[in-house]
């Protein structure tokens, strides 16, 4: 008795201002960890569909994890009066290691080769610093690559370790461009242009890259630079000033045996000393050509790990030029493959002609086994003063070839000493002077043909096909093998690039190299005319994007909204869909994002997400449950909510704590619900602690319990449970499910007003909370609705989330779900809208009661989720596990 007077009697010590600033806080606290799992979320499907992402993707929802973590730490810190200090320390230890994970890594002796992507902290990386500003040709060979690119390091090595001809040269470092970058404050604002890029959005993209190469553009490059690039030119040319070079990308990366690059970036043929420094800042500007973006969204690249470097050579008055591949990578041809064209071998590597085409014996005899004419209408040849022209040549010198027998054999002879030399096959660019020298002027690994698509030949017959289905196409050259099934987008001029959509077939006359930026968008390319061996054919066969060149008609006959089959290999375009081609390459897209998660991006947020979204800290009963075990950002959020609600928990039911009125809500289900009034929730002002359902004015209150009073709904009572569930359930979480919740001690609490209602309840061994308003103005409009926990073992208890989020999205709602925690959200919809998802939350809250225990497998989920959907108001008493 005395006692019950102290406590009747008792002061409260914490005011009702008070009570409402440490509620203020618990509502922005559970906002924010809404927000972090939703971060958390994104990381992980990002990581578990394989799909390409970009850098700033990532990071974007990184940083949104980590401010929304730093919320949760401060707010509970506001709330329980500054403790939990420790919170803090372990988010800084975790964002220490992420900033070194995250690092670049492009002057490290490994780079691209480098698979430990575990450690922290790397001890190869060489400083800037340390490296010279240009290197002579003759003062390069394959242990310059993180300074000059492989490009230039190649062929270094190839004039000064095998003695072939190169033209003489230099190459600007890397050290230039990251000066450029740093200096010019560059990557920071090329960093915020590419933030909230989409890359489905190809005008996105060209914005994007407009707007980079525009600061590039106005950069005033800086006089010690300039001097630098000079300097340079003038070691190699002292004697012969007026020498005119060709200046080429070499990034580090590129030509590399994974990623080519091929024919991304800006070359620029005939420049004199007076525009160097300008041509070498194009050169470095086209980095970020939409082509070259694309390709390393696609690769998971990450820019701030390829810097580039500029390779300057002497430019060659070339008689021929053109590409020799040591091995053809569709495995039609036998022997080596030399494409041929007169004058620069611009036109074989852009691909927009069909080039001669000789097929040589891989010895050092170089026998020509076959010759192929091609369809060359111009030649490009150097102007005398600076520059490129076209000239048009006689159409009958495609007939005679542009190399002779002793040119075909030096050349092969070169490409068996490089490619021996390298012990792969190589892809080589060459040029013959006009006093008939062959000099190489580039040369890359080769890729070859993946075995997983010759397999699919093999399951059908391509006779029988033609006899079943319409041929449309079946002439032209394979230059990069495979099957696809889409809508036909002819391509007439670069405006009608904006009209592609995902999965479209591009149609044109010619290849163009702008169809490499759109390489992650389409099902094939089509062409009238180009090259096997040129930049667009090595891109699609990288990332296995059929292209069939040198139909001669496709352009004329397939139309716009043309739906075709095309097997590339076998030279056929089908009207229509070949199904049992078709669907024999339905997985094919898995096998692509398999390339994606070996990309050096994947793994570093691979190895960054350890950090973030494993969950160490599970039960809040454990001695372990404390905030100085934190491993990980999902143990911080995870501590940091289970700590908020348990104070929340006890200022209710703490006497000295001045909440406000609270009522009891006398109710006919087995639920002990406490009612705080926010203003106009109710009816009135009432002496007694107890309300009826008469005495609530607040809307969506009242539908939150229309729901939860569906007749029918078992708050309380027995599952139907067998002996191995029970005694399962028992030795597992030693709790009884069949005692009503009420028994256990568990209190809800509603805050109400007449548009609002903010509802968490502790019910048995799981927590939900719904928060929602409803007004006239259907753009503040919302209902958040989360659930965590249960009884059972891990897995029927991820079960069980799963199918709450089932049910949520089929009702329009946004899901989150992390382990055992699912979260669901819809903002602006009508306010009898969200009456109505209220009523159905409540309803699902009574439904899910306990459900854990019998979600043994999917069957049972998918049936529950049904039933519950048809309006069964206890789909569990289905059920016997």
């Amino acid at each position: 008795m005395i006692g019950l007077i102290n406590k009747l009697f008792k002061k409260k010590t914490i005011d009702k201002e008070a009570f409402q600033k440490k509620f203020r806080s618990f509502q922005a606290l559970i906002s924010a960890n809404d927000e972090a799992h939703k971060s958390m979320s994104y990381l992980a499907e990002m990581l578990i569909s394989g799909k390409p992402f970009s850098r700033s993707y990532a990071l974007r929802n990184f940083s949104d994890l980590i401010d929304n973590t730093y919320k949760m730490i401060n707010e509970i810190s506001a709330m329980s009066g500054g403790n939990f200090a420790t919170l803090k320390t372990k988010l800084n230890e975790i964002l220490n290691i992420s900033r070194v994970i995250l690092s670049p890594r492009k002057l490290s002796q490994e780079c691209w080769e480098c698979k430990e992507y575990n450690c922290h902290v790397c001890t190869k990386i060489q400083e800037k610093i340390e490296i010279p500003y240009y290197y002579l040709l003759n003062e390069i060979d394959d242990r310059h690559y993180l300074q000059v690119g492989s490009k230039m390091s190649r062929l270094g090595e190839i004039h000064n370790k095998l003695g072939i001809p190169v033209p003489e040269g230099f190459s600007l470092t890397v050290r230039v461009f990251e000066e450029i970058m740093t200096e010019g404050n560059l990557r920071t604002n090329k960093d915020a242009i590419f933030y909230n890029l989409d890359f489905d959005n190809i005008e996105e993209i060209a914005r994007a890259s407009y707007e980079t190469q525009q600061l590039f553009a106005t950069y005033k490059v800086p006089p010690h630079i300039e001097k630098i690039i000079l300097e340079a030119f003038d070691k190699v040319f002292c004697d012969k000033p007026d020498t005119k070079i060709a200046v080429r990308s070499s990034a580090i990366g590129e030509d590399s045996s994974l990623y080519s690059f091929a024919g991304l970036h800006r070359s620029i043929l005939n420049v004199s000393r007076e525009n160097l420094i300008d041509a070498s800042l194009e050169v470095l500007i086209s980095k970020y050509s939409p082509q070259s973006v694309v390709y390393r969204y696609i690769s998971g690249l990450r820019d701030e790990d390829m810097p580039m470097s500029v390779a300057c050579i002497k430019m060659i008055d070339a008689s021929a030029g053109g590409v020799l591949y040591t091995k053809d990578p569709e495995n039609i041809e036998n022997g080596i493959v030399i494409q041929a064209v007169y004058g620069l071998g611009t036109q074989v590597v852009e691909g927009g002609v069909k080039p001669q085409q000789f097929i040589v014996e891989p010895n050092p005899q170089a026998k020509i086994l076959k010759f192929e004419s091609g369809r060359q209408t111009i030649v490009n040849e150097i102007l005398p003063t600076e520059g490129v022209a076209n000239r048009l040549i006689n159409k009958e010198l495609n007939e005679r070839p542009c190399l002779n027998d002793e040119q075909v054999q030096v050349l092969t002879n070169y490409a068996l000493k490089i490619e021996d030399h390298y012990k792969c096959s190589q892809d080589i660019e060459w040029v013959v002077d006009k006093y008939g020298q062959v000099f190489i002027v580039q040369a890359r690994p080769l890729i070859i043909k993946s075995h997983e698509k010759v397999t699919l030949e093999k399951k059908f017959d391509i006779n029988e096909l033609d006899k079943k289905y319409k041929v449309l196409i079946n002439s032209g050259d394979c230059a990069s093998s495979g099957i696809a099934y889409g809508k036909v987008i002819l391509i007439e001029g670069l405006k009608d690039i904006k009209k592609i959509e995902n999965g479209d077939i591009i149609v044109a006359k010619k290849n163009m190299p702008e169809f490499s930026g759109l390489i992650h968008k389409i099902s094939a390319i089509i062409t009238d005319a180009g090259s096997t061996t040129g930049h667009l054919a090595i891109i699609a066969r990288e990332q296995k994007v059929p292209l069939f060149t040198n139909t001669q008609t496709a352009s004329k006959l397939l139309k716009s909204g043309d739906y075709v089959t095309l097997i590339a290999q076998d030279k056929r375009v089908y009207n229509g869909k070949v199904e049992e081609v078709i669907n024999l390459i339905k997985q094919e897209p898995v096998s692509q994002f398999e390339d994606f998660k070996k990309s050096p991006l994947y793994m570093i947020w691979d190895r960054l997400t350890k950090f973030i979204l494993k969950l160490n800290l599970i039960d809040p009963n454990s001695e372990k449950f404390r905030a100085s075990n934190c491993e990980t950002i999902h143990d911080i959020i995870r501590f940091t909510h289970q700590m908020a609600m348990k104070i929340m928990f006890s200022l209710y039911e703490d006497e000295s704590v001045d909440s406000g009125k609270t009522y009891s809500l006398k109710i006919d289900i087995p639920l002990d619900i406490c009612v705080i009034d926010l203003g106009n929730g109710l009816k009135g002002n009432y002496e007694s602690d107890s309300i009826d359902l008469e005495d609530i004015n607040s809307k969506p209150f009242l539908a939150l319990l229309k729901g939860m009073t569906t007749p029918g709904i078992r708050w309380g009572g027995h599952l139907p449970m067998d002996t191995k569930g029970f005694v399962g359930l028992i030795f597992g979480s030693i709790v009884d499910v069949n005692r009503s919740d009420a028994a256990f001690g568990s209190r809800s609490y509603v805050l109400v007003s007449d548009k609002y209602v903010n509802f968490f309840s502790r019910l048995g061994y799981h927590f939900s909370r719904l928060d929602a308003f409803a007004s006239d103005e259907i753009n503040n409009n919302y209902i958040n609705f989360n659930f965590r926990g249960g009884a059972a073992d891990d897995v029927r208890k991820i079960r069980r989330v799963l199918v709450i989020k089932k049910i949520l999205e089929h009702l329009g709602f946004s899901t989150v779900v992390n382990y055992d925690n699912v979260i669901g959200t819809i903002k602006k919809i009508p306010k009898n809208e969200i009456y109505h998802l209220v009523s159905e939350i409540g309803r699902l809250m009574g439904a899910v009661r306990n459900t854990d225990v019998i979600m043994m497998n999917e069957a049972i989920m998918d049936e529950f989720v049904k039933a519950f959907l048809e309006g069964d108001p206890a789909p569990a008493l289905r059920f016997r596990v």
